[in-house]
């Protein structure tokens, strides 16, 4: 089990963040990304991939719509290692994702987690 306390925001608000290891053949970066349980898919800004030295249009092209509209981007499975456990999520880089938090959605993701939301006490846990 991982506990992550949730990370203040300028405004004051908090949020279900994680910190991850994102890896591409030989490249790795640290990150972080916000826990939504409200995306199906993980969505990731376009500087990420462009750090690990990926072609983001090499990835299969998708259209994401929601609340702020629609996007392009392009779909492309990574490892990632997040609370000491190592696998492959599907996630989208998009150029026009441009909000400061990369996006962990519920495809790929949550079926390596028990995810516990404690709003109350400001935590989430990764079991």
């Amino acid at each position: 089990m991982a506990s992550f306390p949730y990370r203040q925001d300028a405004k004051g608000d908090y949020f279900p963040v994680v910190e991850l290891v994102i890896s591409f053949k030989d490249k790795f970066i640290r990150t972080s990304a916000l826990i939504d349980s409200g995306a199906t898919t993980s969505i990731f800004r376009s500087d990420i991939a462009e750090q690990l030295g990926m072609k983001i249009e090499q990835g299969k092209e998708v259209y994401l719509s929601g609340v702020g509209g629609r996007i392009k981007g392009y779909l492309h499975r990574v490892k990632i290692e997040v609370a000491g456990k190592k696998f492959t999520c599907p996630i989208i880089f998009s150029y026009e994702y441009t909000v400061s938090l990369n996006l962990l959605g519920r495809e790929g993701f949550f079926k390596k987690f028990v995810i516990v939301f404690d709003e109350g006490k400001k935590k989430m846990e990764l079991r």
